[in-house]
């Protein structure tokens, strides 16, 4: 079984909140299996609305469409808001626990953007979490140069489960108990942006965070 109970616990979701088991069977009975990894998180997080659409992000694909792209072989699990890119999972690979993750950006070619499913799925679950999905975040992104960059990189504990190549490799941080951060690659360094579920929390990250770009954490 894989465990999403870090991802429970951020958006502090008590008991699991997932599709039915009418419809998971559906979609098994349908794709002939489904990827544990995929599986366990619809029975654990698929029903929070939250993570489900996500208006600042990516959104979980409903079940009625997952076979969009079937025609070319694979399974679509995930959507960017625009439906620019998709994520998919090779029809072939539906019965590996935790299956590789490609992608299909603006209706174009499958490209490989991930080797764990889990790995995709968290991080999908973090990027939610400091885009829209935690109470206080930053009102805008902080522009980082490569020097700064590092010093995140340096200072704060990276989240390994959710290092899954989205977004050309977008990295997130916990800054404290309460507080974390998405580093985000852009054509001229990197995007930050941080949340955090307290006022505290927050407050706390601001004082470490924004000294880093020069921001004074009292003017801000």
């Amino acid at each position: 079984m894989f465990d999403y109970r870090e991802l429970r616990a951020l958006f502090d979701i008590t008991e699991p909140l997932g599709w039915s088991e009418k419809t998971i069977s559906s979609l098994k009975a349908e794709y002939g299996s489904l990827p544990s990894a995929l599986e366990d998180y619809y029975r654990q997080c698929a029903g929070y609305d939250l993570l489900a659409s996500n208006s600042a992000g990516d959104y979980l694909m409903p079940a009625e469409k997952v076979g969009m792209y079937k025609e070319q072989g694979y399974y679509v699990f995930f959507c960017e808001n625009q439906s620019v890119s998709f994520w998919g999972i090779k029809l072939e690979d539906m019965g590996k626990p935790d299956p590789p993750v490609y992608e299909n950006y603006d209706r174009g070619e499958w490209f490989l953007t991930g080797d764990s499913l889990s790995k995709f799925l968290i991080s999908e679950g973090y990027l939610c979490a400091v885009a829209s999905g935690l109470e206080y975040a930053t009102e805008d992104y902080l522009e980082a140069d490569e020097e700064q960059a590092e010093n995140i990189r340096s200072k704060f504990e990276h989240i390994e489960r959710a290092e899954s190549g989205i977004y050309q490799g977008a990295e997130f941080y916990r800054i404290n108990e309460n507080s974390y951060m998405a580093l985000l690659p852009d054509s001229c360094g990197s995007l930050v942006i941080f949340a955090s579920k307290s006022e505290k929390g927050f407050d706390a990250a601001e004082k470490v965070v924004l000294p880093l770009f020069d921001i004074d954490p009292e003017e801000d």
